[in-house]
């Protein structure tokens, strides 16, 4: 696959830099003399938080710690915090050196490059091209035609240093999708639905026969259910976004004829009894719980999920076997063009604060993170005063039994928080991915879910507003779902007339902004293609 200039020569100026360094093969990880102390705002996991005071007792960091030469201070948000910590962190004026962060792509106005703007973060371009070898390193191996657009924003400033990179296990796979009781369908003789109707006929013959809930929706505001837009995206329309067609044109989906049809669909079902109003508050979790108990034939999961639901269901129901299912649409071979695919440049990322007394110190720091040793020790574990890992007769690595069978009765996640360091993970490990979704039902998942599946008219997730646009927006999006969302819950379940109410609707979605708010996404995703031209 091709790689971009840019990425070569960053890569070659960063090797050329480390291999002038004199400094000896076993000292090269020592970045100070233990005279230096970073300050890091970053998660802390909530199985540490009973046992940790905080991320600096974690046995990986100490070894960290002791490697690099660095002290290393930590700032975390309160357990259950929907990020106002983080507003209150910002508004004090007192930064830590470094943040590791979705918040600033997601919630503040203009993104990182607003918040550099507004002397709030360190512009890290020029370190990073420099010194950062090792994140460059990921980049190449990402082979990802697109990771100038994705690291860099509008003005060509580096604004994911760090992201989490995905491993082959996890990278390019849509982790999301409805499962069904497979031991049901054999019962009924009925093949897997792929269609709409398809779908209609395998629930009306769960409700037949008794099935409390054929199919459990969650809540249309649960992300992962409203970024993978099942049944929506079979008429080419998100559930309460914005999307691209092939002209790359910006439509907001709850003005579209599409979004009709859609809603058309689920008030069929919700008029023959197939879905319920309960969905109105359900969650996903929620959903599973029904469908693990047997109470419901078909529901939204993630590929995790449908790991855990081969041990809980068939406690229930010795019968119990589930399957995924292809995302429904209108024809057989119909493509579809709105699921999440995962990529290794998300939302997170690593920013240096503008407070910062030796930026070139803490994107070293960072990249140091990211080096092969480093991303071993995070995701295993020291193995160091107690044994975390083992290697196998296959030479490949396996928790130890003091991780999956604690002598002292620890569960397992509990034991991985306290013994490796997820917050620092900034590559998943492949021999520890492949191992979570070794199930030939994991396997099964990606390949239903992907079924002619892509995300082409999905906006791209690294596009940046403007700070400008970024007040609009939101300004905009708040009024239309204090409108739209209670609405399209009525419209499905009776409480509007959808015939009658369809174009009033649509008319009150464009008096509240929605045309103005596709403009400005359509900038910024013109903005965004045009990243990297030279």
């Amino acid at each position: 696959m091709k790689r971009t200039r840019r990425i070569q020569a960053a890569f070659l100026t960063a090797m050329l830099a480390a291999s002038s360094m004199t400094v000896l093969a076993e000292e090269t990880s020592k970045l100070a003399d233990g005279d230096v102390t970073l300050t890091i705002f970053c998660d802390f996991q909530s199985g540490a938080r009973a046992y940790y005071t905080d991320l600096g007792d974690n046995p990986v960091v100490q070894k960290i710690e002791e490697e690099t030469g660095i002290n290393l201070e930590f700032i975390h948000a309160p357990a259950g915090d929907d990020g106002s910590y983080f507003q209150q962190l910002l508004a004090s004026g007192e930064l830590p050196d470094l943040m590791f962060t979705n918040l600033f792509q997601t919630n503040y106005p203009g993104g990182v490059e607003g918040a550099i703007e507004d002397g709030i973060l360190y512009d890290v371009t020029e370190l990073v091209e420099e010194h950062a070898t090792n994140f460059w390193a990921l980049c190449e191996q990402s082979e990802d035609p697109e990771i100038e657009k994705k690291i860099r924003g509008d003005q060509g400033k580096i604004i994911k240093f760090g992201s989490i990179f995905l491993p082959e296990t996890n990278n390019n796979k849509i982790f999301n999708g409805l499962i069904v009781r497979q031991d049901w369908l054999d019962k009924y003789g009925l093949e897997a639905p792929v269609t709409i109707d398809d779908y209609t006929n395998v629930l009306r013959v769960f409700k037949e026969n008794g099935v409390e809930y054929p199919l459990a929706l969650c809540q249309f505001e649960q992300s992962q259910f409203y970024a993978n837009n099942p049944i929506a995206s079979a008429f080419d329309v998100t559930i309460n976004d914005f999307n691209v067609d092939e002209e790359g044109n910006i439509h907001y989906s709850r003005t579209e004829d599409g979004y009709k049809e859609f809603l058309e669909v689920l008030k069929g079902w919700a008029d023959e009894g197939l879905i319920d109003t309960g969905m109105v508050s359900r969650t996903i979790d929620d959903s599973l719980k029904l469908f693990e108990s047997g109470q419901a034939g078909m529901c939204f999961a993630h590929t995790y999920n449908v790991k855990m639901a081969t041990v809980a269901g068939p406690a229930v129901d010795p019968e119990f076997k589930l399957t995924s299912l292809v995302h429904p649409r209108v024809n057989e071979d119909d493509e579809l063009h709105l699921s999440k695919i995962t990529s290794s440049i998300n939302s997170q990322s690593w920013q240096v604060s503008a407070m910062c007394e030796d930026p070139e110190l803490a994107v070293k720091f960072v990249d140091y993170l990211m080096d092969p040793d480093t991303l071993l020790m995070s995701a295993w574990g020291t193995n160091e005063g107690v044994e975390t890992y083992v290697v196998n007769e296959e030479g490949v690595r396996e928790f130890s039994d003091f991780v999956v069978n604690n002598p002292d009765g620890l569960d397992y996640d509990t034991v991985r928080d306290l013994y490796m360091c997820e917050p620092f993970q900034i590559k998943y490990d492949n021999t520890m991915e492949a191992s979570q979704y070794s199930l030939e039902e994991c396997h099964q998942s990606w390949d239903a879910w992907m079924t002619a599946n892509d995300m082409d008219h999905v906006l791209p997730v690294n596009l940046t507003l403007t700070v400008d646009e970024s007040k609009e927006v939101t300004q905009i999006k708040t009024k239309l779902a204090n409108y739209s969302d209670e609405m399209v819950y009525n419209f499905i379940f009776g409480g509007e007339d959808l015939e009658t109410g369809w174009d009033g609707f649509v008319e009150q979605l464009k008096d509240l902004g929605s045309e103005r708010a596709e403009e400005i996404y359509k900038a910024a995703y013109d903005r965004y293609q045009a990243r990297g031209e030279e």
